[in-house]
């Protein structure tokens, strides 16, 4: 018989925790825990509902000390001197890494769900925005030291995807590392296998504007320059301004 870390790989490489929603074969509690934990035993995820039932709201600046104190011990690892806001939601926060003295706003959302890559790591001295949302599925997503990423952005990957060094993203910018396969026409592309072309790449020192997207498979060179509603469908070398849907290079900020 399969193991149950196997049944739940299976029902990832589909839709995620839409296909896990749908499985007929598990119940609602071993559903939400399989969403929220993975594979933990019960102490584990009594751990998890008892802390982030009970400080994951508390207001004010006694709710950011308790959660400070608190919630560390639901990571893999976490540093110290970390600004952890209200209403975060955490999903399988055992593959998750964290640094040091990094602020995540209010509404934030971490999901490392699967069983293959390293989860998320994100490092020193890096600024989370409002009601962004961080995201891989059995792939490795690495959020380097001093970056800032500003509200409502969405960073999701089934495979490699980084953001640089001191990397600045506007509000509302969108980074995707998969999408869906789309030969077959006798099915909703939903229910069709994922796919991924290895993951996006925001190289060191670079800023994006307000709603920028960077597609799956694309590379952005370091310390380049991104103006806002631009769409990111090709690799750009590094130390280039570039705009538009889709993104052209305009100028190089080395001339």
């Amino acid at each position: 018989m399969e193991s149950q870390t196997s049944k739940t790989s299976e029902l990832f490489e589909g839709c995620g925790a839409h296909a896990l929603v749908r499985d007929k074969n598990q119940g609602s509690f071993k559903k939400y825990k399989s969403i929220v934990i993975g594979d933990g035993g019960v102490f584990t995820f009594l751990k998890y509902e008892l802390i982030t039932c009970l400080f994951g709201s508390f207001p004010g600046a006694f709710g950011l000390w308790l959660r400070q104190k608190i919630y560390p011990c639901l990571f893999h690892t976490c540093g110290s001197g970390i600004v952890f806001g209200r209403n975060m939601t955490l999903r399988h926060p055992g593959r998750i890494r964290l640094g040091n003295y990094i602020v995540f706003c209010d509404d934030v959302t971490l999901d490392a769900k699967g069983t293959v890559g390293e989860g998320i790591t994100i490092k020193d001295s890096v600024f989370i925005g409002k009601g962004t949302f961080i995201s891989t599925i059995d792939g490795t997503l690495e959020i380097e030291d001093g970056a800032n990423i500003g509200t409502y952005c969405r960073v999701a990957t089934r495979q490699y995807t980084r953001i640089g060094k001191k990397a600045l993203l506007a509000g509302y910018c969108y980074i995707v590392g998969a999408g869906h396969e789309t030969i077959r026409t006798d099915i909703p592309i939903l229910d069709q296998p994922s796919i991924s072309k290895g993951g996006a790449s925001v190289g060191d020192g670079c800023w994006l504007g307000t709603k920028v997207s960077v597609m799956d498979g694309v590379t952005i060179g370091h310390d380049s320059i991104i103006g806002a509603h631009s769409l990111v469908t090709k690799d750009l070398p590094d130390y280039c301004i570039a705009l538009g849907i889709p993104a052209k290079v305009v100028k190089m900020r080395k001339e």
